[in-house]
């Protein structure tokens, strides 16, 4: 006979029920994170007595939300509301204000013109909180100073061309400290690795960025919004702070694809940024090589005043006849170069060999989920670029071939030729993945991508830009712009007397240029043809990315809206196109005036189609690519 087990008492806890109001200001108006897109207004709630202390604009609450708990921000507190039946907030998660009056605003500016849930903002402009952090900032001394303090100057947008032969950073860290004599400064910059140069000039600087642990980024985002006078630097989302003092907004590099949030709602730093200027008569500061197109728009019709010192630099054209890496006559002046100093040498991509070919049957070699093969090195196996597959008992699945031709040189294989050609001299590879911070050699040959450039005491006795041609042969439309930072980048670190080569026909604008120092014998022309196209930056764009079985259909449903002016008469309708597996995208595009009544429709549309709960379409507004 079994043994009886002792009973247990079974412990369930009871909601709380809320039943009394806070006796004044009992109604608060929060954004709720619910997680779906078409819910993103805002909802009122009852705020009950014993909370009544607790409840600020700008904290974090816990709500009830379609039967579960979920988490909102405080708007504001009023002493009535115009929806009845009200619910209590559940909780106070803390009292801590993380929104201060600006950011609150600033992100309904910014959800209006991203079509997107505040909350798809907050969870970019805030970061997840960290109690223990909150226990060691006083509440109620942080309360009385998350103040905006009102700006009286005002503001105006400049563009800081970068000189030559100069450090850029060292450069971007002293105009820092003297614009923080007016107030608070915040730097954005794009990259992890630029953070950590320019920190080490700002040694004092509050730091914001992704890769900080939990805890310190919760706890410097905090001193952020309180403290005053400070020099703040950060990557991304530090583009969303708000200091109570801040004047000067500085934007490193303003053209870089990593200034683009890559999750919806894709809302982009230098948009924000002059978003925020308008609104807030900051100081704003974009710093660069070469603007993007947007910009050189912006500063050709007078909007961004541009200010640059006058420079010249000997640049020396070769043009490459036969697909040779390095032409003819360039190795007299890089072996004259080498004898005073190092040499840079900028190549279009990084890795051994970017794609593979079939030597028999000639077709490109493909993995079965659609991706090319490349080499990490001369003695690795092909590996697929995608799933990251590796081949090493590689056929051809044409003709059985089982030898490839490599296609595409990588930085690693031109430092293999490279070093051939100049032997004696020290090789040294720099790219995302082998970074080099800094030479020391005085007679070396410096193979580097763009952006990963080692930093070099006194410049480079010469910098050589390599296959012109491949750099300015890509087919998006920022192909263009980022080739000509690249450029601009690269040769502006030669020391003062030294000669920049350039791998390119001499009839190139490029070469103009860079000798005048002037990015707009470029860029003008490239506005001319982009208007010509009625192409960004002369209108406004957004992408939908959906599947392709829907895709014809939703495009002739955007083509009959235009025929019954329901979208402005302006938009172009392009697409669908295929993206790859199951995916397509339909762009489209309108003048500057009508992009928001466009905006508004297409905002309508995926509310529908949620509504609806047909399958999620992914929406992007002013993407940083089309293609």
């Amino acid at each position: 006979m079994a043994t009886a087990r002792p009973l247990r008492l079974k412990r369930e806890e009871a909601k709380r029920v809320d039943s009394a109001q806070a006796e004044q200001a009992a109604f608060v108006k929060v954004w709720v994170d619910t997680s779906v897109s078409h819910l993103d207004g805002t909802y009122d709630y009852l705020v009950p007595e014993r909370l009544t202390n607790s409840v600020h604009p700008g904290i974090r609450i816990g709500v009830p939300f379609a039967g579960r708990d979920v988490e909102a921000l405080v708007l504001e507190r009023t002493d009535k509301s115009e929806i009845t039946n009200l619910k209590f907030i559940s909780s106070v998660i803390s009292e801590e204000v993380v929104a201060t009056p600006t950011l609150i605003n600033l992100v309904s500016l910014i959800a209006k013109r991203w079509i997107c849930n505040p909350y798809d903002l907050i969870k970019s402009a805030i970061p997840a909180r960290v109690a223990s952090v909150d226990k060691a900032f006083a509440t109620e001394a942080r309360s009385s100073k998350v103040q905006d303090l009102v700006k009286k100057a005002q503001g105006e947008v400049t563009y800081l061309h970068l000189a030559p032969h100069e450090d850029p950073l060292k450069r971007l860290s002293e105009f820092a400290v003297k614009a923080q004599a007016k107030g608070t400064v915040l730097i954005v910059v794009p990259e992890d690795r630029e953070l950590e140069l320019l920190k080490t000039e700002l040694p004092d600087a509050l730091i914001l960025t992704s890769s900080l642990s939990r805890t310190q980024r919760y706890a410097n985002y905090l001193t952020a919004i309180t403290s005053s006078n400070q020099i703040i630097i950060g990557t991304r989302s530090a583009i969303f702070l708000t200091p109570p003092d801040l004047t000067t907004l500085i934007i490193y590099r303003e053209n870089s694809q990593s200034h683009y949030e890559p999750r919806h709602p894709g809302w982009n730093v230098r948009d924000v940024a002059l978003l925020r200027q308008s609104e807030e008569e900051l100081n704003l500061y974009f710093v660069g090589h070469s603007p993007s197109f947007e910009m050189a728009r912006a500063i050709e019709s007078g909007s961004v005043k541009f200010l640059s010192k006058k420079a010249r630099l000997q640049v020396f054209t070769f043009p490459q006849g036969n697909s040779e890496l390095l032409p003819e006559r360039i190795f007299s002046p890089i072996r004259s170069a080498l004898k005073s100093g190092p040499v840079l040498f900028l190549v279009p991509k990084k890795g051994y060999a970017s794609a593979l070919m079939c030597k028999k049957c000639r077709n490109l070699a493909i993995c079965s989920c659609g991706g090319k093969l490349s080499r990490s090195s001369q003695s690795s196996s092909p590996s697929c670029v995608h799933c990251s597959n590796v081949f090493s008992n590689w056929k051809c699945k044409w003709c059985n071939e089982d030898k490839l031709v490599l296609l595409g040189r990588g930085a690693i294989r031109h430092a293999e030729e490279i070093g051939r050609a100049f032997p004696g001299f020290q090789v040294i590879n720099s790219d995302a993945d082998t970074p080099v911070k800094e030479i020391t050699g005085k007679k070396s040959v410096v193979i580097s991508t763009q952006g990963m450039t080692p930093i070099c005491e006194g410049g480079y006795s010469a910098v050589v830009l390599l296959e012109g041609v491949s750099f300015f042969s890509y087919s998006d439309l920022r192909g263009q712009e980022r080739s000509r930072e690249a450029f601009f980048e690269a040769a502006g670190q030669v020391k003062v007397g030294g000669s920049v080569l350039v791998a390119i026909d001499t009839s190139h604008p490029i070469s103009a240029a860079l000798a005048s120092w002037n990015p707009a014998h470029m860029y003008k022309r490239e506005l001319a043809d982009l208007e010509s196209l009625e192409l960004p930056p002369f209108t406004r764009s957004l992408t939908i990315d959906l599947v392709t079985r829907e895709a014809s259909a939703v495009a002739d449903g955007f083509k009959k809206a235009l025929l019954d002016s329901r979208i402005p008469s302006s938009t172009k309708i392009l697409g669908p196109s295929i993206r790859g597996g199951d995916k397509a995208r339909i762009i489209l595009t309108a003048s500057l005036n009508d992009f928001l009544q466009l905006t508004q429709f297409v905002g309508e549309f995926v509310k529908h189609r949620a509504i609806a709960k047909k399958e999620a379409i992914q929406v992007r507004i002013d993407p940083y690519s089309l293609s």
